[in-house]
């Protein structure tokens, strides 16, 4: 009996051993089969999700477009739009009997890129070597063509008759003649602290290039006859400078570290540029009594065109309150306002547009005035509202064009049909005085859509997240279909057991509002087994996150979801594109992004019996980064776990140009009581956060003293800082796995 009973014991134990390796082995292989999900690999299964049109230029109706057979490789195909037919746009065997290279072309490679065609002489390169070749001419005549010269830094910036370039030395402006690079110092003044014309690039350039210089990146703007340049000097003295290191640069075990600008959210003291007009014939550079623009983030200080002889540009004033069109009239050395935008809380720049006529003085001009984004017609010389173009409850989200000629606009809206999803994107017409709204696409889809340059047609890409794209020429008087170009194949995306998100609504806690998302399930789903959820969260106001196409597959979701999960994305109130009211939700209070999230999980779950809301977790980056964590101290009992990456977890350590707008200026107490940094002894689960060190768009620091808050408060976490790795640490296969097993650890029951 004793023998009995050691036998089993000792089976036991050998049992007891063997556990975790197996149990190890498990998780691996569901690893493995994870990757097989990612983003990048699903999107090589899937073939013409989208069609880019080339109209021909000497052939009003034609037009080609690329596509992909899996039988037979790359394919170019002409369209003849008037005659509905379609016909290869070259022979292929001619191509190649023309070209005869060493190596026979595989064209299930996809080896031409670079395309262009003009009606004659197709142009391409294969492996890097440009091409040039006459497909009318019978043979084909085909020859190699040099390949461009990388532009001296300096030549970049000449003038559109080629007669003078603009350079800057010593931070002053020196105009140059091009024939013989004399050149002539404009200004006198300019320094480190208040140059001319440079941009604030990222300092990433600098720590890969010893040689960079910030003289050799310009913003400045040829006018089309080539008499004048607007630039701007730009005053940084006081702006706050960060440091940005590289701990792993080299073999020799030294650190290196650049300084920067960085316009902080909540500072004093900001990039300002004043506006700077050259005048090239009379060879001399003024300043223009114009108030003068903020810079917010990298890039250029002053952004805008030339249109028929003046310079437009948009000026957001400080506390995102105010926005003006201004015009820069270059005879006179003179600047005018021409519209002047106003609102109590803020505008949002993201979706500011102005689209100038050609053949009138009026401009396109878009607005949330009426309390959803629309468009109205301005006199461009008087600054007076001629007239709304587009008016109701839904909202315009992009111009497709303008006929001038018959006075027609085209643009695409969203949320004007009933009984759909209010993101999904149509195509419409209307006359420029506001007149006969026509609807070109009333499919239920998302819609999208390009228009030929006559404006007989329009290419038409519709999906949604369970129908694949179809794309179809239309036209554009009456939205017809006029012939299928093409349809996207999916067939190694379903052989891999792949099956699209399930696209919810639910009802907000106020009764009312409907909000729409998207539901993940493991492709081995069961509905009688018990599921973990996983939020992912992004709530910058900037925007919705949510795919509304068939592009559901092309993000970390799927991967997540095969792991054993169910993983939510959604869109909650505070995000755009839903009108004024829906999106001033997050004015002063973006630490509420996640309040609507929560809020449909639970109502969800309550059909959905495989959903055990008892184990949730959240992720995101970014913005989303600031949401996990806010999240986790908000609503500490709702979630168990989260993964924050390169969040702003205080909007004081990020940038100017986002934060302010949502958060106002100056600040206010809302500042301090919606910062990560606050009410940190409230964190109950288990939270990863990761940052890169090299990230130039939200600094480490933002990380770092969010960890001392913790530490301070004898919270436990987990932390991984990524070498080399800048903002977008997805882009890392290590952080991805680092994020799957951390969920897998703290919300699978099986690994508690």
């Amino acid at each position: 009996m004793k023998f009995i009973s050691l036998f089993f014991l000792l089976l036991c134990l050998i049992s007891c051993q063997h556990t975790p390796t197996i149990k190890h082995k498990s998780i691996d292989d569901n690893i493995e089969r994870a990757k097989a999900f990612s983003a990048k690999n699903l999107s090589n299964k899937v073939h013409n999700f989208s069609l880019t049109a080339h109209w021909i230029d000497d052939k009003a109706d034609e037009f080609w477009f690329e596509r992909y057979s899996e039988k037979r490789g790359q394919e170019f195909v002409r369209v003849n739009a008037h005659d509905k037919v379609k016909t290869p746009l070259f022979d292929k065997v001619k191509l190649t009997q023309s070209l005869n290279l060493e190596e026979p072309i595989d064209w299930q490679s996809s080896p031409l890129s670079h395309v262009k065609f003009n009606g004659k002489v197709l142009n391409f390169d294969i492996n890097n070597q440009p091409y040039r070749c006459d497909i009318v001419a019978s043979p084909y005549q085909c020859r190699s063509a040099s390949k461009q010269k990388s532009q001296d830094k300096t030549r970049r910036y000449t003038s559109p008759d080629k007669q003078h370039f603009v350079k800057v030395e010593n931070y002053n402006l020196f105009l140059c003649k091009t024939s013989t690079q004399d050149c002539k110092q404009l200004t006198e003044d300019g320094s480190e602290s208040s140059p001319y014309a440079v941009t604030h690039s990222v300092p990433n350039k600098r720590l890969n290039d010893e040689g960079f210089d910030e003289q050799n990146h310009l913003g400045l703007y040829w006018s089309e006859n080539s008499h004048y340049v607007i630039t701007y000097r730009l005053f940084r003295q006081g702006v706050t400078k960060l440091t940005l290191t590289d701990s792993t640069a080299d073999n020799d075990f030294n650190v290196n570290s650049v300084r920067y600008y960085y316009p902080q959210a909540g500072d004093q003291t900001l990039p300002m540029a004043q506006v700077v007009l050259i005048d090239v014939v009379n060879q001399e550079a003024s300043a223009l009594n114009a108030p003068k623009v903020m810079q917010t983030y990298y890039g250029r200080a002053l952004w805008g065109y030339w249109h028929k002889g003046d310079f437009y540009y948009q000026d957001r004033r400080r506390g995102n309150k105010t926005l003006f069109l201004r015009k820069v009239i270059a005879k006179e050395k003179q600047v005018v306002s021409v519209i002047k935008e106003t609102n109590d809380e803020f505008i949002d720049p993201w979706v500011q547009v102005s689209y100038h006529l050609n053949n009138k003085s009026h401009v396109i001009w878009s607005s949330q005035r009426s309390g959803y984004q629309h468009l109205y017609l301005y006199d461009t010389k008087t600054g007076s509202l001629i007239n709304p173009i587009t008016q109701g409850e839904y909202t315009v989200r992009a111009i497709r064009g303008v006929d001038e000629e018959n006075g027609v606009l085209y643009f695409e809206a969203s949320g004007k049909e009933k009984n759909r999803d209010p993101y999904l994107r149509h195509l419409y017409r209307i006359n420029l005085d506001g007149s006969d709204l026509t609807l070109l696409t009333p499919e239920p889809f998302e819609h999208n859509t390009r228009l030929s340059p006559n404006f007989n047609y329009f290419i038409d890409t519709f999906s949604d997240a369970k129908t694949p794209p179809q794309s179809w020429l239309r036209s554009a008087v009456t939205g017809e279909k006029l012939t299928q170009l093409d349809q996207a194949n999916i067939g190694q995306l379903t052989a891999l057991g792949w099956q699209p998100p399930e696209p919810f609504s639910v009802i907000a806690d106020d009764g009312v509002t409907p909000l729409y998302g998207l539901l993940y399930k493991p492709s081995n789903f069961d509905a009688s087994k018990k599921y973990p959820v996983i939020n992912d969260t992004y709530t910058g106001p900037h925007n919705f996150f949510t795919p509304k196409s068939f592009s559901t597959f092309a993000n970390t979701r799927p991967a997540l979801a095969e792991l054993g999960f169910i993983v939510i994305k959604m869109d909650g109130r505070g995000t755009s594109k839903r009108g004024r009211e829906f999106h001033r939700v997050s004015y002063k209070n973006l630490a509420a992004g996640t309040d609507d999230h929560v809020w449909a999980i639970k109502q969800l779950a309550k059909d959905r019996q495989y959903m055990d809301i008892n184990r949730v977790g959240i992720y995101g980056f970014s913005a989303g980064g600031y949401d996990t964590v806010q999240a986790m101290l908000r609503h500490n009992s709702f979630f168990s776990a989260g993964v924050s990456a390169s969040g702003n977890h205080d909007f004081r350590v990020d940038k100017a140009g986002w934060n302010e707008i949502w958060m106002s200026w100056p600040m206010s107490e809302a500042w301090q009581q919606q910062s990560n940094y606050t009410n940190v002894e409230r964190l109950k689960g288990k939270l990863l956060l990761a940052h890169g060190e090299l990230d130039n768009n939200v600094h480490l620091s933002a990380t770092m003293r969010l960890v001392d808050k913790l530490i301070d408060a004898n919270k436990d976490f987990d932390l991984l800082i990524m070498p080399k790795m800048g903002h977008v640490l997805d882009e890392h296969p290590y952080f991805v796995e680092k994020r799957w097993r951390f969920f897998i650890e703290h919300l699978q029951e099986d690994n508690e």
